[in-house]
């Protein structure tokens, strides 16, 4: 599937390498250990987190995969192109600690709590359906009806993040689909904000009384919204300051509709029905 909307090529690559930055937050997860009251149980138990393990192995391989990929078709590009990764904030962060994975895992573990029920719900909705982009795409709509700002930016996130967890668990390789659907998604619904606020750097100044952390996630205060001149004005934390990629300024063209608009006709190739879990923990 494409983008129905012209983006710059750099938001392409750097939307690109957040999706699957993002989801790859998972390997990193550490497995809670749940109490176990008799030697099946611990057998139970132990089989499930060794599972689970193989899993995040999995996930973490495809993803540095589709990150060596991703790397070559920028460098194979930059004749033509002269995108330059060191000048990305998203590829070079100013402060090689922090990364914009670990500031969106840090926004998004707010935006899970606080939207947990309707992320909940389009969760079970997906599971027991074909995976679809256009399901996909009406699940995350009707969410971000519940979230403002930013949190409508995280929201397909949380939910791809979730969805490649489970569908994996089931031995699918959804991966390939579902990097798919975020960019497609992220260009189609959400360029136009993000580039107006002065493009996918902008999370490591979205913290108003504290910096992003690199690596841990914590509760923080809630999330501000920079207007859309403030980069040139605002005085983030000096060691996260970073500039937006020239040419991220404006939309070449912009013909889909964005949060707020009602799903509109179309389906892609869906991934086979998933029967509904009994219960959804969600990843945060």
């Amino acid at each position: 599937m494409a983008s129905s909307t012209t983006v710059p090529l750099g938001f392409h690559y750097e939307t690109k390498y957040v999706v699957l930055s993002y989801l790859g937050l998972l390997s990193q997860e550490k497995l809670q250990e749940q109490p176990a009251s008799s030697p099946q149980g611990v057998q139970q138990d132990t089989v499930s987190q060794s599972l689970d393990q193989e899993v995040l192995l999995k996930v973490k391989i495809e993803i540095e995969e589709e990150l060596k990929s991703l790397d070559k078709e920028i460098s194979e590009a930059f004749a033509s192109t002269g995108f330059d990764r060191h000048t990305s904030p998203v590829f070079s962060p100013a402060n090689p600690d922090s990364s914009v994975e670990d500031c969106l895992a840090h926004l998004g573990e707010k935006a899970a709590q606080e939207l947990r029920a309707p992320l909940l719900g389009a969760l079970q909705t997906l599971l027991s359906r074909p995976v679809t982009y256009q399901a996909y795409r009406e699940c995350t709509l009707e969410t971000t009806v519940h979230a403002s700002g930013w949190n409508k930016i995280l929201v397909p996130l949380i939910l791809l993040r979730q969805m490649l967890l489970e569908l994996t668990k089931r031995g699918q390789e959804p991966l390939g689909a579902l990097l798919q659907f975020g960019v497609t998604f992220l260009e189609d619904h959400a360029a136009e904000y993000i580039i107006q606020q002065g493009g996918w750097g902008t999370v490591f100044n979205l913290e108003s009384e504290e910096e992003c952390p690199a690596g841990a996630v914590e509760d923080s205060n809630d999330i501000y919204i920079l207007p859309s001149d403030s980069s040139t004005h605002a005085s983030p934390p000096s060691r996260l300051h970073c500039q937006p990629l020239p040419g991220h300024s404006r939309l070449v063209q912009s013909p889909a509709p964005c949060f707020w608009a009602s799903p509109g006709p179309g389906s892609h190739s869906p991934l086979p029905p998933q029967p509904l879990p009994k219960h959804i923990v969600l990843v945060c």
